[in-house]
């Protein structure tokens, strides 16, 4: 009879882990689904996919470090990146990708981080791949399907390729600045020498 009963119970907790195992699995599969829309909706600019998948209230801190609680003032904001006169956005695309599993507590948050990768393509042909990091937090709703709670990415703003053409753009107004200074200078020793030559 004991045989028996610990036959049973291993069989049963067997059936039990699996099932665990397979509803965690799920969650996981639903969470990359809700990155992967996100991400999508962002470099295509759907701000209507990207409500599908936003809670309400939500909050998002962009790699400007700027924050957002809505969505109409996170829309107007990509949008000014594409019309505004200077540093003007032609086309961007968004690859984060996950470090590991999301951890997932009490079966209704989920806290995800991980890298990302940006292109930015500029309106004067310039192009800019930013990494940077990210972290998430999911919950879920009632009807079990997740949405993204709050959200908060950020780069390194010591080593980043703006930055980069921020030097460069620094070294060549002074190389510039350099050389127009001396031709000035060159240019007045010049016209004093002149003058006193004709002095005399």
């Amino acid at each position: 009879m004991r045989r028996i009963f610990l036959a049973t119970a291993i069989v049963l907790l067997g059936i039990f882990s699996g099932a665990v195992q397979a509803g965690a699995e799920a969650e996981h599969i639903a969470l990359r689904k809700l990155k992967d829309d996100l991400t999508q909706a962002v470099s295509k600019r759907d701000f209507d996919a990207a409500q599908k998948v936003l809670h309400q209230p939500f909050m998002a801190t962009v790699v400007t470090q700027e924050s957002f609680t809505d969505l109409a003032y996170l829309k107007s904001y990509f949008d000014g990146l594409f019309t505004r006169s200077t540093l003007r956005i032609k086309d961007l695309s968004i690859t984060p990708e996950a470090d590991e599993l999301s951890q997932i507590y009490t079966g209704t948050f989920a806290l995800t981080k991980g890298a990302t990768t940006e292109h930015y393509q500029m309106d004067d042909g310039r192009n800019f791949d930013l990494k940077g990091r990210w972290t998430a937090v999911s919950v879920k709703e009632d009807d079990g399907s997740w949405k993204l709670l709050a959200f908060h990415s950020g780069v390194n703003f010591l080593d980043n390729p703006v930055l980069d053409a921020i030097e460069k753009s620094v070294i060549w107004v002074g190389l510039v600045g350099a050389g127009v200074g001396l031709l000035f200078g060159f240019l007045g020793g010049w016209l004093l020498k002149r003058r006193q030559l004709q002095a005399h």
